[in-house]
């Protein structure tokens, strides 16, 4: 493996642009500013979003174009919805070490927590001004069922909130949703028994949808299996189905036909007879929905909770459920890791397999050459119609649909073992052609006295869970791992054609999806929110109005344009 190599930023072809000017493809309406970003997905449920563009570099490091940023009082990983002016996100309860379970609930919940100690059910819900990043209230919401802090993988305050403009919902993994005025005056509460027969993987994401002159706020509950009722009390092996409550009561109006994995998250997809959700099912530790496949799932109108279509994969991968889903306006897709890697390409409208991509050959290849590198010449170079001789392991959670073409991250390596596939490097997918590029980046970026970067290439990184006090708060060691091996990074971001993705020691990663080739040029800028080795985050980013709105397991962090930049 190449030692640490130090990079100037032309070998990546980054460059400062003027400040608020567009970058190229960015395509922002004129005559429309976006300034809320109501759930964790954004307003269009698939985690993108237009209107004008934001700083293409900040860094916490130094503070550039960092407008401010807000200690939290705990960990947390939950998305944050920006309405109004102001930002609504959860982080757990402070932790205490007298707070641990009894030895009773340690035996009952010891899959969900896999008998770690640093564990707990209750989450607190956070109001912030959106300009200054004051805390303006906080609410606690108990839960039933222990989360692991700093779980590299979900923990209770996974599910982001969801807003309007008058009211906030809190989801509260561990067991509760609840519904706040944007003052913080009690709406009302469901209390529901989350799964524990497995570790506490829940990747859902809550919508808020409108049928007719109702608001309804899509859920994700456990059932009892087909063909067993819920008199017999028990909690193992239940089905995951999508819910709709009336969002001004709480009032269960419907669940879905077909189940969804506790591990997938879905997205939102607008069609001619109104939104729909696009859900998956398998997944490992014996997930039991069935058929392992996709649906499309109606949100609103009399058949609310029925499926459009449904694709069952002959495959019997079972992994693939295990991704934040991504579609575009004819497609849907369905990633399967190693050893099958590939991409399948399913028609939006009907759910049929169009075709099967292969991700290991031939594909092209952009990769640091280490000895032009060393050299101090150019060090990018791009091998066409290669074929790579291991599989490719789409990184968790990391798919996203823009300009035509499937985005994903590839995991370096696989619980410390060998690399799989091309090393450090996101893949881009031509649906229509079967083209597919891998570019290696960065690992991180370096900031000299001087202002100059520098870039470091194929060295892992640490991340570190610190709270805003400052203390580490650890339920898993594997929450230090830099987000290249196999953890949870958040999903990634979309405004207009930039693609933000954001790794667990906080590296954020900024492509031009619209630029016609997939190397160095299309690497916009690499990007820190937080001291190298310092810094943890399982988070996405929020847009509003030109800002972007980030988090770690310390600090909330607001991104924009200075007044004076303009």
């Amino acid at each position: 493996m190449l030692a640490c190599v130090l990079i100037v930023a032309g070998l990546l072809g980054i460059q400062d642009p003027i400040p608020g000017q567009q970058a190229p493809g960015d395509r922002a309406p004129a005559d429309r500013a976006l300034h809320d970003w109501p759930q964790g997905p954004g307003p269009n449920g698939d985690w993108s979003a237009r209107g004008p563009t934001p700083p293409l570099r900040f860094s916490v490091r130094t503070g550039e174009n960092v407008l401010w940023t807000t200690p939290l009082p705990e960990t947390g990983q939950g998305g944050i919805a920006v309405v109004g002016g102001r930002l609504f996100v959860t982080t757990m309860a402070p932790w205490d070490p007298a707070n641990t379970l009894s030895e009773a609930e340690a035996r009952r919940f010891a899959h969900a927590t896999e008998n770690r100690r640093v564990v707990g059910k209750h989450i607190d819900a956070h109001c912030i001004d959106a300009g200054s990043g004051a805390i303006l209230w906080t609410r606690r919401i108990e839960g039933s069922v222990p989360a692991i802090y700093t779980y590299p993988f979900s923990d209770a305050t996974s599910a982001s909130p969801v807003a309007d403009g008058e009211r906030v919902w809190f989801t509260n993994a561990a067991g509760r949703i609840a519904c706040f005025t944007h003052a913080g005056e009690p709406v009302w509460e469901r209390v529901w028994t989350p799964s524990f027969d497995g570790p506490f993987n829940k990747q859902f994401e809550p919508f808020l949808v409108r049928d007719g002159a109702r608001q309804v706020l899509i859920h994700m509950e456990p059932f009892p299996p087909p063909g067993r009722d819920a008199s017999d009390g028990s909690l193992a092996g239940r089905w995951h189905h999508l819910v709709g409550l009336d969002a001004a009561t709480g009032e269960l109006l419907w669940r879905s036909e077909d189940a969804l994995t506790q591990y997938n998250a879905p997205t939102l997809v607008a069609t001619p007879q109104g939104p729909a959700a696009l859900i998956a099912r398998g997944g490992p530790h014996a997930v039991p929905e069935r058929p392992v496949g996709v649906s499309l799932v109606r949100l609103t109108g009399e058949r609310a909770g029925g499926s459009r279509w449904r694709y069952e994969d002959p495959r019997g991968n079972h992994e693939a459920a295990l991704q934040t889903m991504a579609h575009d306006e004819r497609f849907a897709y369905w990633i399967l890791r190693e050893p099958r890697s590939a991409l399948v390409v399913l028609d939006l409208r009907t759910g049929e397999e169009l075709r099967e991509i292969s991700l290991t050959g031939p594909v092209d290849l952009c990769r640091l050459d280490s000895d032009l590198a060393i050299a101090g010449r150019r060090g990018m170079v791009t091998t066409r119609d290669a074929t790579l001789d291991k599989g490719v392991f789409p990184a968790r959670y990391s798919m996203i649909a823009a300009a035509g073409r499937l985005f994903f991250q590839c995991y370096a390596t696989a619980w410390g073992k060998p690399t799989i596939g091309p090393a450090y490097s996101f893949a881009r997918v031509d649906p229509t052609t079967g083209a597919v590029a891998y570019l290696e980046v960065p690992t991180d970026v370096e900031h000299g006295e001087d202002g100059s970067r520098s870039y470091l290439w194929r060295t892992p990184r640490t991340a570190r869970p610190l709270n805003g006090r400052g203390e580490e708060v650890t339920g898993d060691d594997r929450c230090r791992w830099d987000g290249w091996d196999w953890v949870f990074n958040g999903s990634p971001t979309r405004v207009n054609d930039r693609l933000y993705f954001t790794l667990a020691s906080g590296v954020v990663y900024v492509f031009d999806a619209a630029r016609e080739s997939f190397d160095q040029s299309a690497l916009l800028a690499v990007c820190d929110l937080g001291e190298a080795g310092e810094t943890w985050s399982a988070n996405s980013i929020s847009y509003a109005g030109g800002r972007l709105y980030h988090r770690t397991g310390s600090h909330l962090i607001c991104v924009g344009h200075r007044p004076d930049d303009r």
